[in-house]
């Protein structure tokens, strides 16, 4: 009777001091916040066609709407051949902020263009525009990256661009858009 009364405040005894380092643990976690979450980005594509223009050359359209969180990135991936012909341009919809985003075009590691006056602190623009021809010095992935400069989290900037680049067989993807 004694081995089997002492086993059971052995037990009670560690069950006790278990449940108060449990407790004074999570007691010093309240009010503390260890996780951060990315600025939210989302995007719908409003459409995507095919079309053929009065030479018969054929080209894809994609229109995209991108709403950005203040800091947030995006970026959209071309796969493009030597001397492909690109179109691209976006506006801000609605811009409330006076024009936040940073527009960029890379190919490879490579800036090939920013548009003019942005900057990493400037305001950036409301609306861009710009026509590039790819070339094999450059590679042939190009990448167009939209930024939203505003700090405040909540700042979101709703953009709509459209894209324009020769067709390919439609075995071969031409555009990426990373999730």
């Amino acid at each position: 009777m004694r081995v089997k009364l002492k086993r059971n405040k052995f037990i009670i005894t560690a069950f006790l001091i278990i449940s108060i380092l449990t407790t004074s643990l999570l007691a010093g976690c309240i009010g503390k916040s260890v996780t951060t979450s990315a600025p939210a980005r989302k995007y719908t594509i409003v459409q995507g066609n095919e079309i053929i223009d009065s030479q018969g050359v054929k080209w894809q359209i994609y229109q995209l709407r991108l709403t950005l969180d203040g800091g947030a990135t995006f970026t959209i991936d071309l796969n493009l051949a030597n001397s492909d012909k690109v179109d691209t341009w976006y506006t801000t919809e609605k811009p409330t902020s006076g024009g936040s985003v940073n527009f960029q075009v890379k190919a490879g590691t490579d800036v090939i263009y920013t548009a003019a006056g942005a900057s990493a602190t400037a305001t950036g623009n409301t609306s861009d525009r710009l026509s590039f021809t790819a070339a094999t010095a450059n590679g042939t992935s190009y990448r167009l990256i939209f930024h939203n400069n505003l700090a405040d989290k909540n700042s979101k900037e709703t953009i709509f661009t459209e894209i324009i680049y020769p067709a390919k067989d439609p075995s071969e993807d031409s555009i990426f858009i990373p999730l």
